[in-house]
């Protein structure tokens, strides 16, 4: 089995654990940022730019902060988050995660000669260009269809959240 794999599937696992298991809300979410970025290592891996960088953007980018937000408005004002820096899961935690980030670097001074070695992929494979042409040929209803049902959902959390105000 390839080094990359091994590392970042152990992360992501290891990470993903600490996210159930963990006390403070916020700490989890901060575990479910670790599992979020592993698993864009691991599509990077398998030659999937696209799904990478989808895997930021939205997991790790909007839908993370988005948690983050809801934690932090329903903490009460006479609530206070624990202090983590005396807690050693939490150091111990943050070791692993820095092993890990030294073994990232070691492995990615590697893959570079590894990439130049491997099969080629079919022309476009991962392009967002081909995906971008898949959407807006082959799978249009498909993709106004979920927009629409978007549509029909922000209006209805605005009328919900009117209803509130």
């Amino acid at each position: 089995m390839d080094l990359y794999f091994i590392v970042f599937a152990i992360m992501a696992v290891g990470a993903g654990l600490f996210t159930i298991t963990a006390k403070d809300a916020l700490p989890s979410a901060l575990g479910l940022l670790t599992v979020f970025i592993a698993l864009s290592a691991l599509y990077l891996h398998l030659h999937a730019p696209l799904i990478a960088i989808f895997q930021v953007s939205i997991y790790a980018g909007a839908i993370l902060v988005l948690v983050v937000f809801v934690i932090m408005l329903l903490i009460t004002p006479d609530e206070e988050l624990e202090t983590s820096q005396k807690n050693m899961s939490y150091r111990i935690l943050g070791a692993f995660l820095g092993a890990y980030l030294i073994a990232l670097l070691a492995i990615g001074t590697k893959g570079v000669k590894d990439l130049i070695h491997q099969q080629t992929l079919p022309d476009g494979f991962g392009h967002p260009g081909m995906i971008g042409s898949l959407f807006f040929k082959e799978y249009l209803l498909h993709f106004e269809v979920a927009s629409v049902l978007l549509l029909v959902a922000l209006v209805a959390a605005i009328y919900l959240a009117k209803k509130n105000i």
